[in-house]
């Protein structure tokens, strides 16, 4: 951990392992790579949580498309949860997606941030550097659409917003004016004609943004309710 995202102090992180035995041992410990040997970081509210793994349904091809199934968040933080990169956790804390990109994405919940939909959804913080992917079946040749809420956390990133959604080999990007106080979710719909039996479904933020109460702490936008159906091809139409 080297990158601080806020700039209160404090940032809860979680990690996520598979179990192989009754006991585990956890171990926290300070690597010594500070500048300073006096200095180093402060641990508190260690909390361990199980996760259940998400299914796909008949409705949806997405697992675990709102985002409630997830990291606990301690009781008394108002900061969400960071949720780090595959590079750095093989294991993913939101079960059903893998965090593809150098930087954390927040996991954030309805106590304290604006959300879409439900109680928790996904803050996208650092550009490009954030994003969050799921490979989804599919049946070669058959079309489907994306779906998706983009949003605001109510957490004073203000300005212009954008996520950029991929399925397959199509994309679309997603503008959204933000005034960093939460407001109507724009909803997107990306349609998509699969080519293979598996099929990547991935969203990042375009732009890097921080919050404007201290110029400093990172933000985005916020995704919620993401979801992926079969649906029917139109028929050409006649000359």
């Amino acid at each position: 951990m080297q990158t601080m995202y806020s700039s209160n102090g404090w940032d809860s992180y979680s990690w996520a392992w598979d179990a192989t035995a009754d006991e585990v041992e956890v171990v926290v410990h300070n690597p010594g790579v500070t500048e300073d040997p006096a200095c180093g970081p402060l641990i508190d509210s260690v909390a361990i949580k199980t996760l259940t793994p998400p299914r796909r349904t008949n409705k949806n091809l997405v697992k675990n498309g709102d985002f409630e199934e997830g990291p606990y968040i301690i009781p008394g933080t108002k900061w969400g949860v960071l949720i780090p990169s595959r590079m750095v956790d093989e294991h993913s804390p939101l079960p059903g997606w893998m965090v593809e990109s150098l930087k954390a994405v927040k996991y954030i919940d309805s106590d304290h941030f604006a959300v879409p939909r439900g109680r928790r959804a996904v803050e996208l913080l650092a550009g490009r550097e954030s994003a969050i992917a799921q490979v989804i079946r599919t049946v070669p040749g058959r079309q489907y659409a994306l779906s998706f809420s983009v949003g605001n956390a109510s957490n004073t990133c203000r300005g212009s917003l954008m996520v950029e959604a991929y399925a397959g080999r199509e994309s679309t990007k997603v503008p959204y004016e933000s005034a960093g106080q939460g407001g109507a979710a724009k909803r997107a719909v990306l349609p998509f004609r699969a080519t293979s039996s598996r099929t990547r479904v991935v969203f990042f933020s375009s732009f890097y943004n921080t919050r404007t109460d201290d110029m400093s702490s990172l933000c985005g936008p916020v995704i919620d309710d993401v979801a992926v159906v079969s649906v029917r091809a139109r028929p050409p139409k006649r000359a």
